[in-house]
C-alpha cells in the first residue's frame, strides 16, 4: 500500500527540510500544500515534494488540509507539520498498521518538546537523545494523524483542525508512534506571536458555534503561551461547564486565577478539586504555596511532599521544593 505525506506551510524554511528529510525515503508520496510562503519555503519542499499546490489562506486550517488530502494518491494519508519529525525505526510500524482492516485511522502520540516544567502534565526527558536534543522535557498529546484516503475521511474545524469526527470511534486504533514536535525551536516565531494568532481565530471559531475542546485548547493557550489570564480562566471555565475534561479544566482555572494574582479564587478553586480528590503536581504546589501566604506551614510542607510524591515539577523546581520543604520544617 501506498502512503501519502499531507502538509501545509507557511514560511516554513527553518524547520521544513529536516522534516522533509526525514520522511522522503519512507513514503510514497509527498503533497505540500503552501499557503503563501516568502522565506524560500517552496524552494526547499521542491527538493522533495512530488506536488506543491498553492492555496490562499481563508483563515480555515481545515479547508487547506483537505486540498492536500483530495490532491493525494496513496491509499492512506500520513499528515505532518513542519517543525515535526517521526523517527526511521518508527515508519515500519506506520506501516504495518496500513494493513490492517480493522482500523481506519490511528493516533500517534504528537510529544511537543519545552523547557518549560511548570505546563501541565510536562514530563522530564529521562535519556537525552537525538530527538530530544536539547530540551529538558515534553507534553503529550494523542493525535490522528494516518487514516486511510477517503473522500469521507476529511479535516473539520476552522482551527486545531481534526478528523476524528469523520472516523467511528471503533474505527480508530493507537499506535506507539511519537510525533517529535519541536514547536518552540524557530527563534523568529515567538510563543506569544503565535498564541495571538492562534487566539484571534479561536474567538471567531467559537463565536459561531461553541465546542468545548477548542475552549480548553484556548485556555492552555492563553495561559502558557499568551499569558492572558483572565481569557485563559473564561475559556477553560467554559470548558468545564461544556463537558470537556472538567477536573482539568477548572485546574487551569484555578492556575489562570493564582498567576493572575488572584489568589482567593484559586484558593477556592484548588481546595474544591483537591477535596474531590483530583491530584497533580502542579496543584499541590500551588495550593502549598497559597498555603504558605496565609501562614500554615505545616500544610505547606505537606502539600509540597505530596507535589514531590506525585513526580514533581521537573528538576529544578523540585530542588527548590526540597529546600522549601527543609525550611517548613524547621
Amino acid at each position: 500500500m501506498r502512503l501519502s505525506l499531507c502538509m501545509i506551510v507557511k514560511d516554513e524554511a527553518f524547520f521544513i527540510e529536516e522534516c522533509l528529510a526525514a520522511a522522503a525515503p519512507y513514503v510514497d508520496e509527498i503533497v505540500v500544500v503552501d499557503t503563501g510562503s516568502s522565506d524560500g519555503t517552496r524552494d526547499i519542499a521542491a527538493r522533495y515534494a512530488d506536488k506543491i499546490l498553492d492555496f490562499q489562506w481563508v483563515d480555515d486550517f481545515s479547508a487547506a488540509r483537505n486540498s492536500g488530502l483530495a490532491a493525494a494518491t496513496g491509499e492512506w494519508i500520513l499528515v505532518l507539520d513542519a517543525d515535526e519529525r517521526i523517527a526511521p525505526e518508527d515508519f515500519p510500524k506506520l506501516r504495518e498498521a496500513m494493513l490492517s482492516t480493522e482500523f481506519d485511522g490511528y493516533y500517534l502520540t504528537q510529544r511537543n518538546y519545552s523547557d518549560d516544567e511548570l505546563q501541565h502534565k510536562w514530563i522530564r526527558v529521562a535519556v537525552p537523545d537525538e530527538w530530544s536534543e536539547n530540551w529538558t522535557g515534553y507534553t503529550e498529546n494523542p493525535i490522528l494523524r494516518l487514516f486511510r484516503r477517503n473522500d469521507r475521511i476529511i479535516y473539520q474545524g476552522s482551527i486545531h483542525e481534526i478528523v476524528d469526527g469523520t472516523i467511528a470511534a471503533a474505527g480508530r486504533g493507537k499506535l506507539s508512534v511519537p510525533i517529535h514536535h519541536y514547536v518552540d525551536a524557530n527563534p523568529g516565531r515567538s510563543r506569544l506571536d503565535r498564541a495571538s494568532r492562534y487566539l484571534v481565530l479561536m474567538d471567531r471559531a467559537l463565536s459561531e458555534q461553541e465546542d468545548g475542546r477548542l475552549y480548553g485548547i484556548g485556555g492552555s493557550t492563553a495561559l502558557y503561551a499568551a499569558q492572558d489570564y483572565a481569557k485563559a480562566s473564561t475559556y477553560f471555565r467554559r470548558a468545564a461547564e461544556l463537558g470537556y475534561e472538567p477536573l482539568r479544566c477548572l485546574e487551569g482555572a484555578a492556575e489562570a486565577a493564582y498567576r493572575g494574582g488572584s489568589f482567593g479564587e484559586a484558593q477556592d478553586i484548588y481546595r474544591r478539586l483537591y477535596d474531590e480528590g483530583q491530584r497533580t503536581p502542579s496543584l499541590c504546589l500551588n495550593l502549598a504555596n497559597l498555603a504558605v501566604r496565609s501562614g500554615d506551614k505545616p500544610r505547606a510542607a505537606l502539600l509540597l511532599k505530596e507535589c514531590l510524591s506525585l513526580g514533581g515539577m521537573g528538576p529544578q523546581t523540585d530542588e527548590t521544593i526540597r529546600r522549601n520543604i527543609e525550611f517548613l520544617d524547621s
